[in-house]
């Protein structure tokens, strides 16, 4: 009866060689388009893969399981870049009324027809915002007129950013449809 020997626990690198760095770094480019951003991702994996080398058990090739660190890694940054750039303001803050008021000025080049159908656009606007209730129309000023981010908003009204989210996609929406039936109707 043959023994059955019992296998021996994976080598582990004690200290990542270049070459790891290059696969990590070419698996990186991959996913991130961008050799500032794959550089960022491939330090950030090579950290984990060093903090979590105990974790590799063996049961694939070291370089699949540093494959599957680094894509995880990658697509991490992917979706923190995502969030980040929801984040970013629609417009420059500035009191409620000076917002009005600009988007109540067309641009000094227009003509007298894009000033009436600007002013026109914005009363239809203000006529769908006040169909809302307040909610909604609380959290469409702050997002799309002040230029607040759904954060922000949801810090100041005490709301989640869920919520957030919701409410101004329901408002935009709203708008968004009274816009198309007046110029449905205008046509």
């Amino acid at each position: 009866m043959a023994r059955h020997r019992s296998a021996a626990p994976p080598a582990r690198p004690a200290t990542l060689t270049d070459r790891e760095r290059r696969y990590v770094f070419s698996v990186a480019m991959k996913y991130m388009k961008d050799e500032d951003a794959a550089a960022d991702v491939t330090q950030d994996a090579l950290l984990l893969a060093h903090r979590h080398r105990d974790s590799f058990r063996g049961d694939a090739r070291y370089s699949t399981w540093l494959y599957r660190v680094a894509a995880t890694t990658a697509l991490m940054h992917l979706r923190k870049r995502r969030r980040t750039a929801r984040e970013i303001p629609v417009a420059p803050r500035a009191g409620a009324a000076a917002a009005a008021n600009e988007l109540d000025q067309p641009a000094g080049d227009s003509s007298p027809e894009e000033v009436v159908a600007a002013r026109e656009a914005m009363a239809i606007v203000d006529r769908a915002l006040a169909a809302l209730g307040d909610k909604y129309r609380d959290v469409f000023r702050m997002r799309f007129v002040e230029g607040y981010t759904e954060s922000e908003i949801a810090r100041r009204l005490d709301l989640n950013v869920a919520t957030v989210k919701t409410r101004a996609f329901r408002a935009r929406l709203a708008v968004r449809r009274e816009l198309q039936h007046h110029f449905a109707r205008a046509a």
